[in-house]
């Protein structure tokens, strides 16, 4: 019935996922029209809804907000990996218990952004786990977008590349 398409399977056990919000949804859509540039600028195929990383396609999969990935990456069902995966955070969801499965799938970069625009964002290091990326300043910056994230009176998500910036 094509209801099921943020469904998840955490090995072999399904996860359904509600909607989201119009918050959540509003906030990823133009987060999606400021990143997706910025991906395709550093060679990434941007996906912003509905796209699965898959460990198995059978079994386990999870579908985070967006994906951004090289091309090589893909498979029929999704994607086998990816450079950075964005999970807009509902209160109680399972952004932060999805982690362990980005990292096993070799996903560079996590960002997970809050409705109030604050956000994390996660770089798998060389032993296979995730650092969240912090520099006191409050500014970030994204290796694979080569784009500075920074939370901005709003509250906005400000989003910095050379030559160009934008706020969500």
């Amino acid at each position: 019935m094509g209801i099921d398409k943020k469904d998840e399977r955490w090995g072999g056990e399904w996860h359904f996922v509600n909607p989201p919000k119009r918050w959540h949804a509003r906030l990823n859509a133009d987060l999606f029209l400021a990143l997706a540039p910025l991906a395709r600028r550093a060679g990434l195929e941007p996906y912003g809804d509905n796209t699965g990383v898959f460990a198995d396609p059978a079994q386990d999969w999870r579908v985070p907000d967006q994906v951004h990935a090289r091309p090589e990456l893909g498979i029929e069902e999704g994607l086998s990996g990816a450079d950075l995966v964005v999970e807009i955070r509902s209160p109680g969801d399972e952004s932060y218990e999805k982690l362990p499965f980005y990292a096993a799938r070799a996903v560079g970069e996590v960002l997970i952004v809050h409705q109030d625009r604050k956000f994390e964002l996660y770089r798998l290091r060389d032993d296979g786990n995730y650092v969240v990326i912090e520099d006191g300043s409050g500014r970030v910056t994204s290796v694979p977008l080569q784009a500075t994230f920074t939370t901005v009176e709003g509250p906005r998500l400000r989003i910095e590349w050379d030559g160009g910036w934008a706020q969500v």
